[in-house]
């Protein structure tokens, strides 16, 4: 039977809700739903949060499609802050071999968004029980984070104003932490996530009258060989970006005497500050114009800008490092975590109001692989120290706000 990373820094009813947590967590990791599809996830969480003394009437799916508000009010005025999980799956194979495993061919929670959930969940029910604090917390349990869509649905849906939200918090699990460590960074944490497409349009011919067409392969060539210059050339060495090709398509495989009239590549851009989002931007654009035009092509360029920068609050974040290491001690804390090239739609929420997140690490003998593998799983001990430490944020900042 495992046991609460960390149990005696956990609040005891927490810990005592640790099997129903567990059970729920397992459920939703065998029956994962994806992107704004989560009427059951959000079904189970419903149900949950009504046994813990939260009334149907303070919980709203109806809003925003795929997410759920619960709004949380202490027996005192006062303020409002948010704490927000993503509670949507992958579309992947599960090949953890748990009992647990999903039972949905080709969805899996290999991200920890079922923890992500559950953890939220206790620190809710807690909250519910216990309303000696003043203000309200509400709480976002918001689905197709992975399609980086659901926190632009949710601050569209004017949640942010209907709550009058002063503050957000969210956690993410980070298997590079040890089981019962939290890492927070002032600043930038998580990258920028933009997509590219490019098309070079010609003219398609026979394999042996190369000269009777327009061959768009050596352009398409030419432009992977000049985007591999933009980081090593076009940014400044002491910033970051990332500018990954990762697919080429020319032709038809099996075909061996025709010459395609296109081919089309595309992939990810990652940036921190916004002014080299622009740079990159601008750059791939003029490549492919430049070089179509060399080779007597058409270029067709799509660059879409998916989630901003995680850019966390520094008084909300030095707060966050507060309040843990008051439950942990220094030792368990990592104020300056490493920031990372992977991306969390939060960030919108942190364009619109005061916000930070945090990683808490879900790392020991058996759980070594990274996220987004089709053989990770959550690790269900950190799930009553998680929730602790929301419940601690929560007490604290909306005690603090009701004094200014």
């Amino acid at each position: 039977m495992i046991e609460p990373v960390a149990k005696d820094k956990c609040l005891p009813e927490l810990v005592a809700l640790f099997p129903e947590l567990v059970a729920h967590r397992h459920d939703i990791h065998q029956h994962p739903d994806c992107g704004f599809e989560t009427q059951r996830t959000i079904g189970k969480i419903k149900e949950f949060l009504e046994k813990h003394n939260v009334s149907p009437k303070d919980m709203d799916d109806t809003t925003c499609p795929g997410s759920l508000f619960v709004e949380i009010k202490g027996n005192q005025p006062g303020k409002t802050i948010g704490f927000r999980a993503d509670i949507d799956a992958l579309k992947m194979k599960d090949l953890s071999g748990k009992e647990w495993s999903s039972q949905i061919d080709g969805q899996a929670h290999a991200c920890g968004h079922d923890g992500h959930q559950t953890w939220l969940m206790g620190a809710a029910a807690y909250m519910a029980e216990h309303r000696d604090f003043p203000g309200t917390l509400v709480c976002v349990f918001q689905g197709a984070e992975e399609i980086g869509k659901g926190a632009e649905s949710v601050v569209q849906s004017g949640f942010l104003d209907k709550y009058k939200v002063k503050e957000m918090y969210g956690a993410h699990d980070e298997p590079f932490l040890k089981k019962g460590q939290i890492g927070f960074k002032v600043g930038h944490l998580q990258a920028a996530s933009d997509t590219f497409a490019v098309k070079f349009i010609g003219a398609g011919t026979h394999g042996g009258r190369p000269h009777q067409g327009a061959d768009p392969i050596p352009a398409l060539s030419e432009m992977y060989l000049a985007m591999q210059t933009i980081v090593s050339r076009k940014v400044d060495p002491l910033e970051s970006a990332v500018v990954s090709v990762c697919f080429m398509n020319a032709g038809t495989f099996g075909t061996f005497n025709v010459l395609p009239g296109e081919a089309v590549m595309g992939g990810t851009v990652r940036t921190f500050l916004p002014e080299v989002r622009d740079l990159v931007e601008n750059t791939i654009k003029r490549m492919a114009e430049g070089i179509a035009m060399a080779h007597g092509l058409k270029a067709e360029v799509s660059y879409e800008r998916l989630i901003s920068s995680v850019n966390n609050d520094e008084r909300l974040t030095k707060e966050g490092v507060r309040i843990a290491q008051d439950l942990l001690g220094k030792d368990k804390i990592f104020p300056d975590f490493k920031p990372f090239m992977s991306s969390e739609d939060f960030s919108v929420y942190q364009e619109k109001v005061p916000a930070t997140i945090c990683r808490i690490g879900i790392a020991d003998e058996n759980h070594t692989v990274p996220l987004h593998n089709p053989k990770f799983d959550f690790n269900d001990e950190v799930l009553p120290l998680a929730s602790t430490l929301f419940v601690k944020i929560a007490q604290a900042r909306l005690k603090a706000l009701s004094e200014e």
